[in-house]
């Protein structure tokens, strides 16, 4: 398991952060991230997880008429708004879903975690493009071939980058941990507390 200066402290099974952190989970389209959070939040304590998917899923007996790519737009407008909006102390402990191949949105997450003064943390899945396009057929999700290919582009760099400088995936971070898919199925549990002391 590859980390930079990690906050959240692997415990047997458990990754563990601050009380008021914000953890970006990022990967490239098909990496499991929906289905990691799925299970590591099986349970429902209390974490905000925030989700593009849960806006178009919410729209989807609407506008599931009219082509995705028309409304893709409107749908990454108000995640994003009520991302930026939900990033406030005293609300709780978060989890961005985000593919973190966008410089705009790791920007616009970054600066709304300095303004709030919350901790921001991020966990990458790492996974091979052959594997990520697997995920997506098997969900039924298929990203389009160009799309697809640039976040495979930019991917490698990300995670290179990260192990030494969180900050530059994201702006502000203070920690990032790179995990492979058979890594990232050995965690069982997020959880989020006072008191946590960096180091892994």
């Amino acid at each position: 398991m590859h980390s930079a200066v990690v906050e959240g402290v692997l415990r047997g099974r458990e990754l563990r952060y601050a009380v008021e952190a914000v953890v970006v989970l990022a990967g490239v389209p098909g990496a499991g991230k929906s289905t990691f959070l799925r299970r590591v939040f099986a349970g429902g304590d209390g974490v905000r997880v925030f989700d593009s998917a849960h806006v178009r899923e919410r729209w989807m007996p609407v506008l599931g008429v009219v082509p995705y790519v028309l409304w893709r737009p409107l749908v990454h407008l108000v995640y994003y708004v009520r991302l930026l909006s939900g990033m406030r102390r005293g609300l709780g402990p978060m989890v961005v879903h985000d593919c973190a191949t966008r410089p705009w949105a790791r920007r616009l997450i970054g600066w709304r975690a300095r303004r709030a003064g919350l901790p921001l943390h991020l966990i990458l899945l790492d996974v091979p493009g052959d594997v990520a396009r697997s995920g997506q057929w098997k969900r039924g999700r298929v990203v389009r071939q160009g799309s697809m290919a640039m976040h495979c582009r930019r991917w490698p760099e990300l995670v290179a980058k990260a192990v030494d400088d969180p900050g530059y995936v994201v702006p502000g971070a203070e920690s990032a941990l790179v995990l492979s898919r058979g890594e990232a199925d050995r965690i069982a549990r997020i959880s989020f507390g006072s008191g946590i002391v960096g180091g892994c």
